[in-house]
């Protein structure tokens, strides 16, 4: 149980970094809440839906690296957005994009708050980021996140702040395909990732 406390609280600072740095710093407004549908009413498809992985030679570097200890720490590195589809059909050439991620937090294995930087993603038209560039898009995280199937879910909650589909929500899951397990004992100086991205 301990193991997977510590893969748990490490996931939250290395999902954090990976997908949630805004522009400036983290906004002031508190995370929107709303009531469960009605059965009546169905929930409005997807504006867009990717999947969410670092690539081969990618990965998201901290420096220092994230102990135990919180301090604050700088982070920069990309990731991919692959197969993604339009269920509403308003985004339908979008295929791919890549994510890319420059910032700072104070950050330890279990925590990471005071979150600050630039989260933008390209977006193109054909797979594995070929074909033209359809446009880009600033991330804006919730700043408190909402309650996932994991904790590092509450992390991947926020607004398109600016670019293609500005004001849009997005959420998504993500898990460290890294050993952070060590991060207690020796430190964390990187994190690999694979997930998901949706964009209401």
């Amino acid at each position: 149980m301990r193991a997977v406390h510590h893969l748990r609280a490490a996931a939250v600072t290395a999902t954090a970094v990976l997908t949630l740095f805004a522009t400036g710093t983290t906004s002031q407004a508190g995370p929107q809440t709303a009531g469960a549908p009605s059965a009546a009413v169905a929930a409005p498809r997807a504006t867009l839906k990717c999947s969410l992985r670092t690539g081969p030679g990618q990965r998201i570097t901290f420096s220092p690296a994230v102990t135990s200890t919180p301090r604050k720490i700088s982070a920069r590195g990309n990731a991919n957005l692959d197969n993604c589809t339009s269920p509403n059909g308003r985004q339908p050439r979008i295929s791919s994009g890549r994510l890319t991620v420059k910032g700072s937090a104070h950050a330890s294995c279990s925590r990471a708050r005071s979150i600050k930087g630039r989260a933008t993603v390209t977006w193109y038209s054909g797979p594995h980021r070929t074909g033209r560039v359809l446009g880009r898009s600033t991330l804006r995280p919730a700043p408190r996140g909402t309650r996932g199937y994991t904790a590092a879910d509450s992390f991947l909650n926020g607004t398109i702040a600016s670019g293609r589909m500005a004001h849009r929500s997005f959420s998504g899951t993500a898990v460290p395909t890294n050993n952070v397990r060590r991060c207690y004992s020796r430190g964390v100086g990187y994190i690999e990732g694979r997930g998901s991205l949706t964009i209401r």
